[in-house]
């Protein structure tokens, strides 16, 4: 069976990497990230891809009962962030792009739940839902172990558990995430070989104790801990808010008087880069974002230091998308084909470096400053994960 399971899995990634190329926190972690050949050489696009973004031909699904009413709930953890703000908005669209080539019924409902960073508030709000007898649950949860007690309940109530973006332990919920470990690694390597193995550099991380922020922040430390001139300063956190990362950032660049390479991600690096600039201070290299705003000053720092470097990628808030169209076709009587640990980690392959900086730039035009680069599955990549 493990065999088995292993070769599905192994069909699935080439299925997607395929596909891919024709037209990507947390437990479980695992300790090397796996390698993701087609993430760093894809073309850049600033745009979901096609099938995700418009509504597919009527009829795409091709398993289950579509067109029965389905009502989904979503149970939601920290909010108030721009990727958060985003991710819910991918997941409504989604969930009407269902209604509109009749995967459910017209009068199906989506309730959303937000709880903020209140872990015991989620829980709460996640048992309302399953006394609420919905058909399929959604989560991004605070935690990646404190809700297994609801989840229980949710199995004992028949319904099915759908985790995005955060995995959870609790076997009966299937995980739809992406590898943070492996995102931070990525991060880490990039701003070693930009600073030539060695220097000063701080890592600058969202928030404590929930695990993709830890995920992250290990990733880093175990790259850098190959490089034995490379030092870590400080670790702080930003909270993953940009007001909040450039105060901490000030104080930090107090302490610290000389820097190199400053680690960071996720709705902070704009933040980051102000407080460096507010200091008059300079850094050869960090990680950054892939938002209009973030490239922008990236271009501009390039006026007053040419030598400046930095990099980006997509942490998709589309991985709500992708949760809920695993969590719409289980509503519609998919089967979804067995994944190792329950979890399938979308393929991420959306990059912007200082040779793509301009073409990106250029891509992302109209776009607000606070969008992120994002992706999520297509309804035949979706439609793959699902026996026939």
């Amino acid at each position: 069976m493990i065999y088995t399971k292993r070769i599905v899995s192994l069909v699935l990634a080439l299925t997607f990497l395929l596909s891919l190329l024709a037209g990507c926190a947390a437990p479980p972690q695992p300790t090397e990230a796996p390698a993701q050949p087609a993430a760093t050489q894809a073309p850049v696009m600033t745009e979901a891809p096609a099938a995700a973004t418009e509504a597919p031909a009527a009829g795409a699904a091709v398993c289950g009962t579509p067109g029965k009413k389905v009502v989904v709930g979503l149970s939601n953890g920290y909010f108030g962030t721009d990727w958060r703000t985003q991710d819910l908005n991918v997941a409504q669209q989604v969930f009407d792009e269902a209604k509109a080539n009749g995967w459910i019924a017209q009068d199906s409902e989506l309730k959303i739940q937000n709880a903020g960073a209140d872990t015991d508030q989620q829980i709460q709000q996640f048992r309302n839902l399953v006394n609420e007898k919905v058909d399929v649950l959604m989560m991004n949860a605070n935690s990646a172990t404190a809700l297994n007690g609801v989840i229980d309940e949710a199995k004992a109530a028949g319904i099915p558990v759908i985790s995005f973006d955060q995995a959870v332990t609790n076997p009966y919920a299937t995980n739809v995430t992406v590898d943070h470990y492996a995102w931070g690694k990525r991060y880490a390597e990039w701003l070693a070989n930009a600073l030539g193995g060695k220097g000063t550099v701080v890592l600058i991380d969202g928030l404590p104790g929930h695990p993709a922020a830890e995920a992250r922040k290990q990733a880093a430390k175990d790259v850098f801990a190959k490089y034995p001139d490379i030092k870590i300063a400080q670790e702080i956190y930003g909270m993953w808010d940009q007001a909040k990362a450039q105060a901490a950032t000030t104080d930090l660049l107090a302490a610290v008087p000389q820097l190199d390479g400053i680690f960071t991600e996720d709705s902070m690096a704009m933040g980051v880069l102000r407080a460096v600039q507010a200091a008059n201070r300079t850094v050869k290299a960090m990680t950054g974002e892939a938002t209009p705003g973030y490239l922008k000053m990236w271009k501009d720092q390039l006026a007053n230091q040419p030598d400046f470097q930095s990099f980006g990628q997509a942490n998709p808030p589309g991985i709500s998308g992708s949760g809920m169209k695993v969590a719409l076709l289980t509503a519609i009587g998919c089967k979804l084909i067995p994944l190792e640990n329950n979890t399938f980690f979308y393929p991420i392959v959306k990059t912007v470096d200082p040779s793509t900086l301009e073409s990106v730039l250029g891509e992302m035009a109209g776009k607000p400053d606070t969008y992120f680069l994002d992706e999520w599955l297509t309804d035949e990549q979706a439609l793959a994960l699902f026996e026939k």
